[in-house]
């Protein structure tokens, strides 16, 4: 009887072992493709790009061509060329109606005084730009023609500038469609408010250091008073100038347009 139990049991054992070689062998089949899958794996974490990228096959080859990047040489061209058209457009502009300038800065001025006169009718507070002039006889509203006169001026200019950068001087600008006159335009004032705020924060600054004072807000109330007058009256010039551009742009659209239609 003992030896028959030994050689039951031993039959049992090996049944057993038996039995479990396929489960070693299956196990031992997915830890070698995980060990293959590993420099895949870590391949797609480490790219230099910090995207994700695809894992390629076991036995592909990974496709690593891109385009050719911009040479220097050609960036360098490009970017002169740009510059070529850009100083073109200030240098030799095209104007294809000679007097649409001069109408443009009318209506500049135009503007400037209309805000001169809300301002006496005390519609809004007092411009820093409105200051009387000594000289002028003192007749009734005189002595601000002069000074509304010379900042509609400066506002002139600057919608000058900025519409020779935008081209809203060529013959598209008017006689094209209505979204081009507009974008044109708008174009134009966004140069010319840039280069207004540029020219006020000069003149602020070497305002400010002739009365000892310092350009910043908070550092004292004299200043802040200013900056804030500054701030607001350039807010309104930039509307009023938009407003006004903006309606007599679509006027001579409408005008150069309307044997057409």
């Amino acid at each position: 009887m003992g030896g028959f139990w030994k050689d039951d049991q031993g039959d049992r054992l090996a049944a057993k072992s038996c039995c479990k070689c396929p489960k070693m062998l299956a196990i031992a089949t997915a830890s070698c493709a995980f060990s293959m899958m590993r420099p895949a794996l870590s391949m797609e974490a480490s790219s230099p790009s910090g995207q994700r990228r695809g894992t390629p096959l076991l036995l592909g080859e990974e496709d690593d061509e891109s385009p050719p990047d911009e040479s220097l040489d050609e960036a360098f061209e490009a970017g002169r060329s740009f510059g070529f058209t850009v100083r073109e457009r200030f240098t030799a502009p095209t104007v294809d109606d000679p007097g649409l300038p001069y109408a443009d800065a009318l209506v500049s001025v135009s503007a400037a005084l209309g805000l001169a006169s809300l301002r006496l009718s005390g519609i809004y507070p007092q411009c820093s730009w409105l200051q009387p002039t000594e000289w002028v006889p003192h007749v009734r509203s005189l002595p601000y023609v002069l000074p509304a006169l010379t900042h509609g001026v400066q506002l002139a200019s600057c919608w000058t500038l900025g519409a020779l950068a935008a081209s809203a001087f060529e013959r598209d600008a008017f006689c094209g469609s209505l979204g081009e006159a507009l974008r044109r335009t708008w174009r134009g004032g966004a140069f010319a408010s840039g280069l207004l705020l540029l020219c006020t924060q000069a003149h602020t600054y070497y305002a400010f250091d002739a009365a000892g004072l310092e350009p910043v807000l908070g550092a004292s109330f004299e200043g802040d008073v200013r900056l804030i007058n500054i701030a607001n009256d350039v807010i309104l010039d930039v509307l009023a100038q938009a407003f006004a551009i903006t309606g007599f742009r679509i006027f001579r659209w409408y005008d150069a347009t309307a044997g057409r239609r």
